[in-house]
């Protein structure tokens, strides 16, 4: 357990450097940034200070900003799946292959972290970003080491291991899209550039759908096994039945069947386009579904029952519900007065498309937040104060994912302008709840140096004399 402690501090700490880092590029910390000696303007940003808002492209800089957009996520995605790796590591492996997982992983996503962040901002060349393909592959091949050394013995470990197993196929999907990206590369700037104003145009495009399919099913079956490795550790109550017929087994293959049917719509999604999107929509409301009834499954007295459930109604208040009413008024309102294909509001299935990418990967880091606090030591009983920021952390996130869809949903028609710093939304709802939940991830992340990091930063002070 001493290895899996060093290694949360570890990803504790990659975590708060890179996206701490990404945090001072924000418009509004320029003067941070430049008394920090970081370039004050940075090379292809859209930010453009005469309207206080981003341009969809900057063609000076060869739309470069695009790239960036997907650097930026993977680095992000890798550094939570180094702390879901931890947590599946400390659960279910041996502890020789769990060290090997770990170390691995551990490598892997400070190469992708710092390769991304020397690419994108310092020096743009073919060397870093091999390095942050290399970084990639290392992640693949744990994933085909745990593939064959992983035998589930339970249905909740079946679906653990087919979201693994789903994540692997993900993978190979966004290597042929970034190894089709060098040899196709103006039709795939042409696409993403034409369905950031309008989805339909970018349709056409085998590449543009290939991203639509690796984006849904990542995001996706990523916060599905997060969700399940909480439910690994809380415990579930295996006689509970919802409504006296629907038992604990039966819910356990309605996320099977809803993660394999949500996964291979989005996949089919390359090929097939509209039609398998209207496969994705009531797959993943199954989906969702099981995961929220399997969250009052959830053992009493503990904090993550609370967590779970809660957590589960946001997704279905901030991302399921809206994007329901959004994927069925694209054209024409059902709901309320809101054509998104109206010039007026074009806006808004833009901040939609983007926002509703952000909520997800919000939920994954909140859970993995609140599992990090939980285990493998009970931190809320071990500092008083700890529950306090458990509750923050819940209550931040769900007031932050309703304040992001009233600014996807609730402007007022308008010309087009992407991302306005000065939105009221963002200002009084979004950014303070944001702030209280970054100071939350601040006291945890001092926690964990007192717990783990003080005595991991002493062995390698002795062990370098």
């Amino acid at each position: 357990m001493k290895h899996i402690k060093r290694h949360m501090f570890i990803v504790a700490t990659l975590f708060v450097l890179v996206v701490g880092f990404y945090i001072l590029l924000s418009p509004s910390l320029k003067p941070v940034r430049i008394a920090l000696g970081l370039p004050a303007e940075l090379p292809g940003a859209r930010y453009n200070p005469d309207k206080n808002a981003a341009e969809i492209v900057n063609e000076s800089y060869d739309n470069f900003y695009l790239g960036r957009i997907a650097f930026v996520y993977h680095s992000v995605f890798i550094i939570f799946l180094y702390a879901t790796l931890i947590i599946f590591s400390g659960l279910y492996l041996s502890e020789d292959l769990r060290d090997i997982i770990l170390d691995l992983a551990s490598i892997g996503a400070i190469i992708v972290s710092v390769s991304v962040i020397l690419y994108n901002y310092f020096d743009r060349n073919f060397f870093w970003h091999g390095t942050f393909l290399a970084g990639l592959t290392i992640y693949f091949f744990i994933g085909l080491i745990i593939l064959m050394k992983f035998r589930p013995k339970n249905l909740l470990e079946w679906n653990i291991w087919l979201s693994g197993v789903l994540l692997l196929i993900g993978s190979i999907w966004g290597a042929w899209l970034g190894s089709s990206y060098m040899h196709y590369r103006d039709e795939f700037l042409h696409a993403l550039i034409n369905s950031r104003f309008n989805p339909d145009l970018g349709e056409e495009s085998i590449f543009w759908r290939a991203l639509t399919s690796h984006e849904h099913a990542m995001i996706a079956i990523a916060v599905t096994l997060i969700f399940l490795l909480a439910l690994a550790i809380s415990g579930v109550d295996e006689n509970k039945k919802i409504l006296k017929i629907i038992s604990l087994k039966h819910l356990y293959y309605l996320t099977i069947i809803g993660q394999l049917v949500m996964a291979l719509a989005s996949y089919a999604v390359t090929f097939y386009g509209k039609i398998a999107h209207l496969i994705i929509t009531p797959a993943a409301i199954l989906l969702i579904i099981a995961t929220l009834l399997l969250s009052f499954m959830v053992k009493k007295g503990t904090f993550l029952r609370p967590a779970l459930i809660m957590g589960n109604i946001a997704i279905w208040v901030a991302v399921a519900i809206p994007g329901a009413i959004t994927a069925i008024s694209l054209r024409k309102p059902v709901f309320f007065p809101l054509a998104f294909r109206d010039p007026l509001y074009d806006w808004a299935e833009l901040a939609y498309n983007i926002g509703h990418w952000h909520l997800l990967l919000l939920t994954w880091g909140v859970l993995l937040l609140i599992l990090y606090i939980y285990w493998p030591e009970n931190f809320l009983n071990k500092y008083k104060f700890m529950k306090w920021v458990g509750w923050l952390i819940l209550i931040s996130y769900f007031i932050a994912m309703i304040g992001t869809n009233l600014y996807m949903l609730a402007n007022p028609p308008g010309q087009y302008i992407p991302n306005p710093y000065n939105n009221l939304w963002l200002s009084i709802i979004v950014e303070p709840s944001l702030i209280i939940l970054t100071l939350c991830t601040a006291i945890t992340y001092l926690v964990y140096l007192k717990e783990y990091g003080l005595s991991l930063i002493k062995s390698i002070i002795v062990s370098s004399k």
